[in-house]
């Protein structure tokens, strides 16, 4: 089940104005009484310790440049597969979500891709990303009305503000939800240029990457084919040649360990 509903039961307009943002302390606790009482209990002793992130879905450009985000759809849709992949279930093309393709970067205009999604917010009912969502849109934009056709465009223009400030540059967050170590995902073929310089930076926040072969170890992934070309040039192993193609791997392992990936264990 993927939260979607059949056409003739999505919600008409909202006709009695704009619905209250709710996000409950308890949401993700269990309703047995004793039992949440434990959980409470045993979440409050480790809400303030520091965060360690070991799979981020975070671009090491972010950190590394340190710019301001673009723009709401940007940061919070374009990128999200959980959300992008749900409204083109129901008809809804990539492009006009503002989602790149090989082809290159969409042409649809951020806040109209927006607007679309806000009109589909009901799609999410009961996912997990209504409830991530929530808690960003509430606690760190503080938003207080339901996200819907309605209150796009407020949406957009609170959010939009926030990210043109100081407050909301990447290291500045980084540092303000107290992380103190973040992992980013990168292939064999990724350039590992960003996590360079952010260890040449000087910052004290702790970024690494994370080996994700995928693209270069299953045979019936799109980039295979050229991405064993491109694991040669990076390490001028033959990877057509099957101790040519373990040495390749050899090689981009080592150098994932020299900016501070953990290496396997022995």
């Amino acid at each position: 089940y993927d939260g979607a509903m059949p056409a003739d039961s999505r919600p008409a307009p909202n006709r009695a104005g704009p619905r209250p943002l709710v996000v409950h302390e308890d949401r993700l606790f269990p309703a047995d009484p004793g039992t949440r009482a434990i959980a409470r209990r045993l979440y409050g002793e480790v809400r303030d310790l520091p965060i360690i992130s070991p799979h981020g879905h975070t671009d090491a450009g972010w950190w590394a440049r340190n710019d301001a985000f673009p723009n709401p759809t940007q940061l919070l849709l374009a990128p999200d597969h959980y959300l992008y992949r749900m409204l083109y279930s129901q008809g809804i093309a990539l492009d006009a979500l503002g989602v790149a393709s090989l082809a290159g970067p969409s042409p649809a205009d951020p806040r109209q891709a927006w607007r679309l999604f806000a009109a589909n917010r009901h799609l999410f009912r009961a996912t997990a990303s209504a409830g991530w969502l929530d808690y960003v849109f509430a606690k760190v934009f503080g938003l207080e009305v339901a996200l819907d056709a309605d209150s796009a465009d407020h949406y957009y223009d609170t959010i939009d503000a926030a990210l043109r400030t100081p407050a909301f540059r990447p290291r500045a967050l980084f540092e303000r939800y107290n992380i103190e170590v973040i992992a980013t995902t990168e292939s064999p073929t990724d350039s590992l240029a960003n996590h360079e310089a952010i260890r040449a930076s000087g910052w004290s926040g702790r970024v690494i990457s994370a080996y994700r072969p995928d693209p270069v170890v299953d045979p019936e992934h799109e980039q295979f084919q050229p991405g064993l070309d491109q694991l040669a040039q990076l390490t001028g192993e033959d990877t057509r040649d099957w101790s040519g193609y373990l040495a390749a791997h050899r090689r981009r392992r080592a150098d994932f360990i020299a900016i501070g990936t953990t290496p396997p264990t022995p």
